[in-house]
């Protein structure tokens, strides 16, 4: 059995592919043995994959996965899920810092505005990236300050340029981007002990921006992506995934600031 005191606790969502993927490899090659982590995601055989590419970043991360789907996930399953992860682990004492960092996300329809008629559509796609983590963000705050008082706590929403500039066509993905960040700073504001960071990780070469290539509506967008891509100026997730760690690392920034991979701290 493994007995080890782990002093970093972090949950990532969105942990099956992409940046969350990269994100738990990041953090085990970091952390090492020092870091239990959660990898949440609807997909098992994902985080499968996850699990064997943090075993050979580090093999004595503890990575424990929940499979989790937050758009029809309630507060009751959410709680449970958080109770399953972190119980066993908190009879060996409490960790001094613990991190979960909001990754799940969709692009939605990426239409016109004029052209969204389809209201469960929107009304799937704020519960999944905005409504989801409003709860899920108040449980983990309300598990760690109930068992683990002492506990340095840290929340990282990942955003976007998205949140702060209109791309058009892509409305819904902005709009939800901007909502995430302005709900962090608010609990930025509320919560004066937690460390708050939105983090934007810049322009991946990843399954979703092959998506934006295809879906987009807005062909001048649509055609600056394929530019981007042809011209190889997309970032990849394991690059976002390191200067992310360093800006976590530095602590530059104020809490509930938007950072951006490009910016300077």
């Amino acid at each position: 059995m493994d007995n080890q005191q782990r002093n970093i606790w972090v949950l990532v969502t969105g942990a099956s592919r992409g940046l969350g993927q990269a994100l738990c490899v990041g953090l085990a090659e970091k952390f090492g043995g020092d870091l239990m982590l959660v990898g949440m995601a609807r997909s098992e055989d994902g985080l499968k994959k996850t699990a064997a590419m943090v075993d050979g970043a580090n093999n004595k991360t503890k990575f424990i996965p929940i499979v989790m789907d937050l758009g029809t996930a309630d507060a009751e399953g959410l709680s449970s899920a958080m109770e399953v992860s972190f119980k066993a682990e908190g009879r060996s004492g409490s960790p001094k810092r613990a991190l979960i960092i909001h990754n799940a996300g969709t692009l939605g329809h990426l239409k016109y505005l004029r052209d969204q008629q389809d209201l469960a559509h929107a009304t799937e796609y704020f519960r999944l990236n905005v409504s989801s983590v409003i709860s899920l963000n108040a449980i983990f705050l309300d598990y760690m300050r109930t068992h683990h008082p002492k506990t340095s706590l840290e929340v990282v929403n990942i955003s976007s340029l998205c949140a702060l500039q209109p791309f058009k066509s892509w409305g819904l993905y902005c709009s939800g981007k901007a909502a995430r960040d302005m709900l962090f700073r608010v609990l930025a504001a509320e919560e004066p002990d937690v460390t708050v960071l939105s983090y934007a990780p810049g322009p991946l070469d990843n399954d979703m921006q092959a998506t934006a290539r295809s879906a987009t509506a807005d062909q001048e967008l649509r055609s600056a992506f394929a530019s981007m891509k042809d011209e190889g100026k997309l970032l990849s997730c394991e690059e976002s995934v390191r200067k992310f760690l360093r800006i976590l690392d530095a602590k530059k920034f104020k809490s509930g600031d938007h950072v951006d991979y490009y910016d300077e701290l």
